[in-house]
């Protein structure tokens, strides 16, 4: 059969001109496990339904305790581990119990976390302080998630922690209420301090991928995340940066004095006060200092998540800002509702003054609202204060603003990527239906992609016809056909958060004149 088929018509689809999108967030947890996974050996992708952690890591190990707290925040944010083997001495604390109960009540016991890990222990009328302790000690160890395990011999209660080395030594041991008879003395007692550290050198080797956060429970040694997350600042060719996250619960001038050794743009460290009274041994906001870490990185990364439901965390009412994206890394941290963390007892927690010196010196805190009633984040700083020289530099000081600088930097380069992925180079006119590029088309594609930067979806560098203009009369870009090379020198005016208001109000006796 002869067909004939004229015109000859032959139509191509091709892949619409959109703007390509920042990345998924994936965090990374780095603790000490006794569980299934191998020590060192990365566990990806764990799940938020179930409690796979608890058979992984070990259910009462610093690990599987960090990633509850991730989940908590965070369900759907990918989450990968690296379980590692724990070096050293475990921490012993003892809480002696004296007298008999001459009437029925109860205690409340605290081991590492006021909502996660506080047992009730029921006194009856008539209870020697042995049969006291015992209860103290079986109520401790039936929590098969607390970091600690217990045990009683003649009224002494010795409560130690599940995993070795320093990790434990900021864990909270208490005793709340009052039994008539019963008598807690001498006081709640460190007698054996957690040493040692796990062997930290290469763990992130296996850590290929790129991570916008990683909780590191080490303040004492973080050498090997730091240099890890430097290398990844600047990557030839790819977009790799992130920022690490860890704790510490210490004295004002010891806060003062680690920060001194510390000085990167990729490092955040909390800072609690460390509390010691006669029947309370921990932090002043009574919670582990990794949990703390992974549930703050847990909330950045929801904040940063594109279109995730972020309203439980902030204050602010805008109908735009409740749900994350890249743009949520301009709005500040400050104020961010800390869900999952108890308040802080009165006369407990960092003064004004000492809140101020510790972000002078790179470190950030958390705390509580003017009322007491939700814990909420403070100024979250990075430790980074002087350049390669020793010079002050206020770029990367705060957490947003190293966060607004990567959102723009990935946007940036995911665009470029994907509009010049096999594109001519030349100095002379473009020719239509053809892919070319020159030096005044990219600069146009850059303008473009600037505005994209500044409008709502974004907000992260400053809108309006002067930053524009700005932007445009400080922007170079190079050609060299010889090597297909194009270079682009740009000053990016970014939006930064409203810290300070300062004003003057005078007194007036009188309206007239």
């Amino acid at each position: 059969m002869t067909v004939i088929s004229q015109p000859n018509v032959t139509l191509s689809i091709v892949s619409a001109e959109t703007d390509v999108q920042n990345v998924e967030q994936r965090v990374l947890l780095v603790g000490q496990a006794d569980g299934t996974a191998t020590a060192g050996v990365l566990v990806e992708n764990i799940s938020s339904s179930g409690n796979p952690e608890n058979t992984l890591f070990g259910a009462n190990s610093q690990l599987a305790e960090m990633v509850r707290a991730f989940k908590s925040v965070a369900p759907i944010v990918p989450v990968d581990a690296i379980p590692l083997t724990g070096v050293g001495a475990a921490r012993e604390v003892e809480i002696t119990v004296t007298g008999a109960a001459t009437a029925a009540g109860s205690y409340e016991v605290t081991v590492g976390s006021e909502i996660h890990h506080t047992v009730d222990v029921n006194v009856a009328s008539g209870d020697a302080f042995g049969v006291v302790a015992s209860a103290i000690a079986a109520a401790i160890t039936a929590d098969t998630e607390a970091p600690f395990t217990a045990s009683a011999t003649l009224g002494v209660v010795t409560v130690t922690a599940v995993d070795v080395g320093l990790v434990a030594n900021g864990l909270s041991v208490g005793v709340s209420g009052s039994v008539a008879g019963i008598v807690f003395t001498p006081a709640i007692t460190e007698t054996v301090a957690g040493t040692g550290i796990p062997v930290l050198a290469g763990v992130l080797d296996v850590a290929t991928r790129r991570y916008q956060g990683i909780v590191w429970p080490w303040v004492s040694d973080t050498s090997e995340v730091v240099t890890y997350l430097g290398n990844r600042f600047n990557a030839n060719n790819n977009i790799l940066d992130g920022v690490a996250f860890s704790g510490d619960v210490s004295s004002h001038a010891a806060a003062l004095t680690s920060l001194l050794s510390l000085n990167s743009h990729d490092l955040v460290v909390i800072f609690d006060e460390a509390i010691t009274e006669a029947l309370y041994l921990g932090p002043a906001q009574n919670e582990a200092s990794y949990a703390k870490s992974a549930l703050f990185a847990g909330i950045r990364a929801m904040r940063l998540t594109q279109d995730a439901q972020i309203s439980r965390f902030l204050i602010s009412s805008a109908s735009l800002d409740q749900f994350g994206g890249p743009a949520s890394a301009s709005l500040p941290y400050f104020n961010s509702v800390m869900v999952e963390l108890p308040g802080i007892s009165s006369g407990r927690g960092w003064t004004d003054v000492e809140i101020e010196q510790l972000k002078d010196a790179g470190g950030s805190v958390l705390g509580v609202n003017r009322a007491g009633t939700n814990a909420v984040a403070g100024e979250m700083v990075t430790t980074y204060l002087t350049d390669g020289a020793g010079n002050p530099d206020p770029t990367f000081t705060t957490l947003n603003n190293v966060d607004v600088s990567s959102n723009m930097r990935e946007y940036f380069w995911n665009n470029l990527k994907a509009i010049y992925g096999q594109s001519r180079l030349t100095e002379g006119t473009l020719t239509p239906g053809r892919d070319m590029a020159n030096s005044l088309s990219i600069a146009t594609t850059v303008e473009r992609l600037y505005t994209d930067l500044a409008g709502p979806s974004f907000v992260l560098v400053q809108d309006g016809e002067e930053a524009l203009n700005f932007f445009k009369a400080n922007l170079v870009v190079t050609t060299d056909l010889v090597t297909g090379t194009v270079q682009i020198a740009a000053q990016v005016p970014i939006n930064t958060q409203l810290r300070n208001i300062l004003g003057t109000l005078q007194i007036a006796f009188s309206t007239n004149g």
